[in-house]
Order: structure tokens, then sequence, then C-alpha cells
């Protein structure tokens, strides 16, 4: 699945977007950057924390703080929340 995430740490936040894929105890996101390497974030979903599902300005969002980082994740395709929803509220 693609979409939007936004990403915050201290003073500073980051938008990309990714292409999410759950294993078994993770949650990997895939940025491609062109012809160069991707950048690839495996979050375990063990240290996942704060889990919010929620509307902003009618479109829906998943957002969690995972350590020191908030991930906020856009509704940007068919069923993408739904398929967050799926596998971090269970």
């Amino acid at each position: 699945m693609n979409t939007y995430v936004k990403v915050q740490h201290d003073e500073t936040q980051e938008h990309f977007h990714v292409s999410l894929h759950f294993s078994q105890d993770q949650l990997k996101l895939v940025r491609s950057r062109g012809f160069k390497r991707p950048i690839i974030q495996n979050l375990q979903l063990a240290e996942i924390k704060h889990l919010l599902i929620n509307d902003l300005l009618g479109c829906p969002v998943v957002s969690f703080f995972y350590r020191d980082r908030r991930y906020t994740f856009y509704q940007f395709g068919p069923a993408v929340i739904e398929y967050l929803k799926e596998h971090l509220a269970a």
C-alpha cells in the first residue's frame, strides 16, 4: 500500500510518500528516492505506542509514537487507513 506519512521529531517534521507492508512483528516503510537506493525503516509493532485513529478535516488519519518520533499516516489511495487499522489495532 502507498500513502503519505508525516514524521515528527522534536521541532522538525518531514513528509514522505511511502510504501508500507506488515510482516509478523514489524511495519516496513519504504521511501523511494528515484535512482538512489530506497530508504527502508522497520518499525517493531511491539514498540508502537499511543495509537490514535481519528479524522482530520473529514479524512481518516492514523498516528502513533515509535521511539522518539510521531508517525501520522493520511488516507491516500483506497483502503490504506483500513489496512493500518486492521494490523495495528488488532
